[in-house]
């Protein structure tokens, strides 16, 4: 089972925050050092560590876009058919839905 980007990605955003935070605390910093630090050198550090996770985030976001502009597209070419056929005064909007298999209004 794959464990979906953002879920892998963020994980390993704060697994990795946690860690330097377990090291800074293991030398010494405490309060508000400890969180600001540790966020300080996570930040940065998960941009080069976390390339993969990050690339196939993007990748996923990508491919889900391009999905939603097909079907949107698909569903505007089907309204202009639709809009013409009744301007036309071929048939109601209902009788076309149901020609092209998507029944109810």
């Amino acid at each position: 089972m794959r464990i979906h980007p953002v879920v892998s990605y963020t994980a390993g955003r704060l697994g990795l925050m946690v860690g330097v935070a377990v090291l800074l605390f293991a030398v010494g910093f405490r309060s508000w050092a400890l969180v600001i630090l540790s966020l300080a050198i996570s930040m940065p550090a998960s941009w080069f560590l976390l390339r993969n996770q990050r690339d196939q985030l993007a990748t996923r976001i990508i491919e889900y876009q391009e999905r939603r502009r097909a079907e949107r597209a698909a569903m505007d070419d089907e309204l202009d058919r639709v809009l013409e056929a009744e301007q036309a005064g071929e048939t109601t909007q209902a009788e076309i839905l149901q020609d092209s298999g998507r029944g109810e209004v």
